[in-house]
């Protein structure tokens, strides 16, 4: 089986930049390599999980169309009620599932190597911030709902500091956004076997640990 390398970090933290660079390096390398980008973009179920936020949210169902604070409040208030939050998890967890099985299980067993940008680590640590949870929900939804997933060959975290992520990004809602994810991030770093990069660095110092990061684990996989 081919490597899985998933990449984790705020928006704005510099992982797209950070794939871009690997994915061209390992094409010159003659690496049979493909980018799979934000793999829990709800598609065949879409419809399901809009009505789902609606019955949620109903009219602060889009955190970038109202103030978001409210929006998360709102969002953590409506998840109380556990009957109707499941149900809408459960679609998205099905949804996501069979973007695994196509996006990532099939094209692993076609020999391609893989660059996940978000993966089942972002997907928990989303959870867990609209719901005001902590690093123990984390590792359930981790080891319980993702339990049979593919683990990664390598995760890479983009560790970049909030202020410097709102700055590079101009759709981000609120900073708040940002900030409550930031330490859930931190608790997936120390959680599981990560490899920790800065983002706030000089670029070509971060793309040069990050290819060192990558080098390595291909180095290792293919010695075994």
């Amino acid at each position: 089986m081919k490597p899985l390398i998933c990449f984790i970090g705020l928006d704005g933290s510099g992982k797209s930049t950070s794939i871009e660079h690997v994915y061209t390096e390992l094409r010159k390398q003659g690496v049979n390599v493909e980018v799979v980008r934000a793999a829990y973009v709800v598609k065949v179920m879409s419809l399901f999980v809009k009505i789902g936020k609606k019955i949620l949210l109903k009219k602060s169902c889009d955190p970038y169309a109202s103030d978001y604070k409210s929006y998360l409040e709102k969002l953590r208030n409506k998840g109380q009620n556990e009957i109707v939050y499941n149900i809408f998890t459960l679609l998205t967890t099905v949804e996501f599932k069979m973007q695994i099985i196509f996006n990532i299980i099939i094209k692993r067993w076609m020999g391609k190597t893989l660059l996940v940008d978000r993966y089942i680590y972002d997907n928990a640590v989303t959870y867990a911030a609209n719901l005001g949870k902590d690093e123990k929900y984390i590792r359930k939804t981790i080891e319980g709902r993702w339990k049979y997933t593919p683990k990664p060959d390598l995760i890479v975290y983009i560790k970049t500091p909030v202020d410097v992520c709102f700055m590079r990004k101009d759709d981000i809602p609120d900073p708040l956004y940002l900030k409550i994810r930031e330490p859930l991030y931190n608790a997936v770093a120390s959680m599981y076997n990560v490899k920790v990069i800065s983002g706030a660095q000089e670029k070509d110092a971060m793309l040069n640990e990050v290819m060192q990061a990558v080098s390595f684990c291909l180095g290792s996989r293919s010695a075994v």
